[in-house]
């Protein structure tokens, strides 16, 4: 125990009448403590809820995320979370992949490495080969080409995807898209072509990768323009970011029967910072709106932190033959 000492001009009768207090300060508190002690033995009802206190926080401390080099921010990381929860409530088979190209951090759902019907997505591979292919003289694509290519990117034609296709494309044109990453990318049917093709949503995530990095600055430049100034056909998916989000995209949609295929690729985000590949396999347990709802509600939780409206964009129609967009 420390001892009190005097200070220079206490008296003892100071410190007499200081102690003096103190014992009956004690002897005041002295019934306080027997009730709390005769409380513990017999406890006696509580007229309200009890409250455990809890350590004070800094509000700026309270669910704070501190992020890693190379990792997502602390909101994108919150709202992957999410589309987890999503994903776990929906039929068929989903493949999203997500890649930050500030930071280099990337996110594939369980089904992002297998592969889909690659439907109208493949058409933004198909343009980039023929851009790639006019640049080392290769070919020339004259202003009819660039025609057929502004037709793709706008509104998914598949006839103009067929002209240049059957003009310019062949077999080959698998080895060549191995550079862009369309690495499981392969030919479901013969002769080659280009809507009997699969490739997982890796494979699409790395070709808008490539078309944003490694294109030069104006063939980059003007696929960004046309995929930020799609039709209303178009307008899903990716899309979903919300304008905002400053968003671009290239969808694809098809119908085996009764299960119905519903892809998108694109990027969102200042100076297209984030790069997004959805494929889903319905199975048929849905139809085309359904499945463009999904896809464009996946990129609404990633790009806005909430669910989106429906889309409105409808199948084209197709007099009763298989969808292949």
């Amino acid at each position: 125990m420390r001892q009190v000492k005097p200070r220079p001009g206490w008296s003892w009768r100071g410190l007499g009448w200081l102690a003096a207090c103190t014992l009956l300060a004690v002897a005041a508190c002295a019934p306080v403590y027997a009730s709390k002690a005769a409380g513990s033995a017999s406890p006696q009802p509580v007229s309200g809820p009890v409250r455990v206190p809890r350590p004070h926080l800094s509000p700026r401390l309270v669910g704070t995320c501190i992020p890693l080099p190379g990792s997502f921010s602390c909101a994108m990381q919150h709202r992957i979370s999410e589309v987890k929860r999503y994903l776990a409530h929906q039929p068929g088979e989903i493949g999203v992949e997500l890649h930050d190209r500030d930071t280099g951090a990337s996110w594939g759902s369980k089904d992002a490495g297998i592969d889909f019907p690659a439907a109208s997505t493949i058409k933004l591979a198909m343009v980039t080969d023929l851009i790639r292919r006019q640049n080392t003289g290769h070919l020339s694509l004259g202003p009819a080409g660039w025609e057929l290519i502004s037709e793709i990117l706008y509104n998914s034609s598949d006839a103009a995807g067929d002209q240049l296709w059957f003009t310019y494309e062949n077999g080959s044109f698998l080895q060549r898209i191995r550079r862009f990453g369309l690495r499981t990318a392969y030919f479901s049917g013969s002769p080659p072509y280009w809507g009997f093709m699969y490739c997982s949503p890796l494979d699409l995530d790395n070709l808008m990768n490539y078309v944003l990095g490694r294109l030069p600055a104006h063939d980059r430049d003007y696929i960004v323009y046309r995929m930020r100034r799609v039709s209303p056909i178009e307008q899903w998916g990716v899309w979903g970011a919300g304008r905002a989000s400053d968003p671009g995209d290239k969808d694809g949609w098809e119908n085996q029967g009764s299960a119905w295929i519903t892809n998108t690729v694109g990027f969102a985000g200042p100076h297209q910072r984030y790069t997004l590949a959805i494929m889903d396999n319905l199975g048929g347990a849905g139809d085309f709106h359904q499945g463009s709802t999904t896809l464009s509600e996946i990129a609404s939780l990633l790009f806005r932190g909430h669910l989106s409206p429906a889309p409105t964009a409808e199948a084209t129609p197709n007099a009763g033959l298989p969808v292949d967009y």
